[in-house]
């Protein structure tokens, strides 16, 4: 191709009379990789459905697009790009259909970009799999989507995008809520297929992990509008703007210094576990047995499928285990029914990465309310001080407490879900994945928020989560589990320092980010 493969002049999205993209020019290479790094709600969505052709209904759109040697046209006029344009979504936001093999809607959707039968598409999806170090075969997809895992997929769903061989990617923040291992992987393919293809690529994403395995061009957005352009190195000096070096500070890092004296917890224990068998086939004597005493807190680690959400519902009672028993607050829950034991799970309380599970017709101030008046017998205005107390600590206090809660934003409807278990001073908080789905700055504020819960409350903490800078942040303590088992525990200082097994050691390589420059990422 001759020229740029990509040229924007001044283009402008506004929606409902805001301004949502103001003015932006850019000029993209063939082969050149360009990250659009900003928070959500910050330009780089909108620019994505333009240039996939699928603009909001109520997008009202100005400016110019210029495709590799075509002249610039109208970016309001929907027309069909002269180049091949491949979409790359993040396999959590279902982009497949629920009701058709996941084979089936990948090839068709090769098919359709290639021009090709069936057959040969299918082919096509068949090759490009076997180009990836993985074991994910077309036998493996044909199954519905619901059945595979989110790995899996988006490694699926890489695949049908390089078998169309595109000129260009549009890649929307695919990654996002993946663990920092999967995340590694994933980058790490998709940058060799783009070295090898030479597909020009526009990366959408909030956090700085792309531009740290990508490498390539960062474009940092904010408010619709281009702030400081740059490669990562560059971003990372003295003339960086002011939000450029907020993001880059977010980038989560762990902490290899020796760690500093702490007293030990020596309250009371609270969750008490002997001989705990949460996989099948596995006797009392080679079960688990540990305590978390009141104020302490643990992690559990691993990634997806390593068996610690099986230990956790274990632990709480929700699934029996094979063998063994566990002692919350000294009471049996194994020996409780089902209406008892659902009675002491009220004083433990969630901080989940899953936004669902706020019921979504309630306003803010209700849900905050719930636990007080469902649990205790106060009077309207202590339950009012506590609750706005508790709104306070999490910077919600400014919001309209009659909103409901389908109108909040991700990262509101977290901090909300903090101030809920604040309120009702749990014995025992379970935080798992709390930064899921959040762009940099909001991680920021949210581990600031959960870190300040922490050091004002007496509560137990246990933290399941992939990514230890986050099990460093909020636990002294971890369990590592790979395959249904722990393959090393101790203090995370400890395990930081002197990694023993070899999937402590992944799950450090995967946070680490001891330097942004392209030529290093490569090496990540």
């Amino acid at each position: 191709m001759n020229g740029p493969l990509l040229e924007l002049s001044d283009l402008t999205v506004t929606r409902g009379g805001t301004t949502v993209l103001d003015r932006l020019s850019l000029r993209l290479e063939t082969g050149e990789c360009a990250i659009l790094l900003g928070e959500e709600g910050s330009g780089r969505e909108a620019l994505v459905r333009v240039l996939g052709g699928f603009p909001d209904k109520a997008d009202s759109i100005s400016g110019t697009i210029k495709f590799a040697a075509n002249q610039a046209r109208p970016a309001a006029k929907r027309l069909k790009a002269p180049i091949r344009i491949a979409y790359l979504p993040s396999p959590l936001t279902n982009p497949l259909s629920p009701h058709a093999s996941a084979l089936k809607q990948l090839v068709r959707i090769v098919a359709r970009k290639l021009g090709a039968p069936f057959g040969s598409a299918r082919e096509e999806l068949r090759l490009a799999l076997e180009r990836f170090p993985t074991a994910v075969t077309l036998e493996l997809l044909d199954t519905k989507p619901d059945r595979l895992d989110p790995v899996t997929l988006a490694i699926a769903l890489m695949a049908a995008v390089t078998a169309q061989t595109p000129d260009l990617v549009l890649a929307d923040h695919p990654f996002a809520d993946l663990g920092p291992a999967a995340v590694k992987l994933l980058m790490t393919l998709l940058r060799a297929e783009h070295t090898r293809l030479g597909f020009g690529l526009i990366y959408a994403t909030g956090g700085l992990q792309a531009a740290a395995r990508l490498g390539g061009r960062v474009l940092v957005l904010r408010a619709g509008r281009v702030v400081e352009e740059g490669d990562a190195t560059r971003l990372m000096g003295e003339h960086a703007h002011a939000y450029t070096k907020t993001l880059f500070k977010a980038l989560p890092r762990l902490n290899r210094d020796a760690p500093k004296p702490r007293t030990a917890h020596r309250g009371q224990p609270l969750l008490q576990v002997h001989g705990l068998s949460f996989v099948p086939n596995t006797s009392m004597r080679d079960g688990l047995t540990f305590e978390l005493r009141r104020s302490a807190s643990l992690a559990l680690v691993g990634e997806a499928g390593s068996g610690r959400r099986a230990m956790l519902r274990a632990l709480l009672g929700f699934d029996k285990a094979p063998s063994g028993k566990v002692l919350f607050d000294a009471v049996d829950l194994y020996r409780l029914s089902e209406a008892m034991a659902s009675r002491i799970r009220r004083r433990i309380a969630f901080v989940t990465g899953e936004d669902d599970c706020l019921d979504p017709r309630m306003t803010i101030h209700d849900t905050v309310e719930e636990p007080l008046r469902a649990h205790l017998d106060l009077s309207r205005d202590l339950i009012a001080g506590y609750r706005d107390e508790a709104l306070k600590r999490v910077g919600l206090a400014s919001h309209d407490g009659k909103r409901t809660v389908a109108s909040l934003s991700m990262f509101d409807k977290r901090r909300l879900q903090v101030a809920r278990a604040f309120v009702g001073a749990p014995l025992l908080v379970v935080v798992d994945e709390p930064l899921k789905g959040l762009d940099a700055f909001a991680q920021t504020i949210m581990r600031e928020v959960l870190v300040d819960f922490r050091a004002t409350q007496e509560s137990a903490f246990l933290v399941m989560t992939s990514d230890l800078t986050v099990a460093q942040a909020l636990a002294d303590e971890a369990m590592v589990f790979q395959d249904g088992k722990i393959v090393e525990r101790g203090s995370i200082a400890h395990l930081v320092r002197t990694p023993q097994h070899d999937a402590t050691k992944a799950l450090i390589e995967a946070v680490s980010f001891s330097d942004l420059s392209p030529e290093s990422s490569s090496n990540l």
